[in-house]
């Protein structure tokens, strides 16, 4: 499975193309970024074709940006046979490794922007960065993403490393144990702080909503109530709020997003 998004719009420098996409395979965590004029259907789609040469993925994940939820793109991954998932309105963890790879490459892009002495673009920069981080062991499977994708490295690691890496198969399943005891560690951290309350359908709750930076302090941090039509997955619902985006009557939302409704008339106290 792939991840892919819009990840990072450099503002400030003037340069025709201002726009990052990086596309991260879920195995191995090889990444791909390309730098773009614009964040259009067209620009994913010449995008993932230049990968679809290397390999072909069972599905692709991506944000809700309507770029990805045009009918040309839809139809582009049916010709393709890739099944499209989309990521929960407002709760980036769906995506959480393409968010930790975008951070990761755009501190170390800023760092080589802001240390080279010759006025370097930004695009040229960008190659060398996604070969370090693809070439560098990474810190969860312990090999490069390079190699478990490849099965090899193409040059030279660019920290100097000439470590002895198993076979390719073996690797990848030792890769993909790690990662699997990773996520069950984070998952029993994260079970005995948390509490998932669970819905059915006809329940009425509040929505957490997104607040922007220049959002008013008085802004309530909550709307509703909305029903909840059904359960889509174990972390996520479907309730009746309409997504002024798709024009749609409903909204599939992830459940640490939803509080249960209660109405002010039982919450008034008693003077009797």
């Amino acid at each position: 499975m792939y991840f892919c998004r819009y990840c990072w719009r450099f503002q400030l420098l003037q340069l025709n193309k201002k726009f990052l996409h990086i596309v991260i395979d879920h195995a191995t965590r090889h990444v791909w970024a390309f730098p773009s004029k614009n964040e259009n259907s067209e620009t994913y789609i010449n995008i993932l074709k230049q990968i679809f040469q290397i390999q072909v993925p069972v599905k692709l994940l991506t944000d809700r940006n309507a770029a990805f939820t045009s009918s040309r793109f839809k139809k582009f991954l049916r010709n393709y046979n890739v099944k499209h998932l989309l990521t929960t309105a407002h709760h980036p963890q769906t995506n959480g490794k393409v968010e930790r790879v975008n951070q990761s490459l755009v501190t170390r892009l800023k760092c080589k922007i802001n240390s080279t002495s010759t006025k370097v673009p930004w695009t040229k920069l960008l190659e060398s960065v996604t070969n370090e981080y693809n070439l560098t062991p990474h810190s969860i499977t312990k090999y490069p993403p390079a190699y478990l994708l490849l099965g090899t490295l193409p040059y030279d690691s660019p920290i100097g490393q000439n470590s002895y890496y198993e076979p390719v198969n073996e690797a990848r399943n030792l890769a993909l144990q790690r990662t699997i005891d990773y996520h069950n560690k984070n998952k029993i951290r994260y079970d005995a702080r948390f509490v998932d309350k669970k819905f059915n359908p006809g329940d009425l709750v509040v929505y957490e909503e997104f607040h922007y930076p220049n959002t008013t302090k008085l802004t309530p941090p909550f709307s509703g109530p909305y029903e909840v039509i059904k359960q889509c997955s174990e972390v996520t619902y479907e309730i009746n709020k309409p997504n002024p985006l798709t024009k749609q009557a409903t909204q599939i939302v992830h459940i640490s997003k939803l509080r249960c409704f209660h109405s002010p008339d039982k919450l008034k106290l008693s003077h009797e």
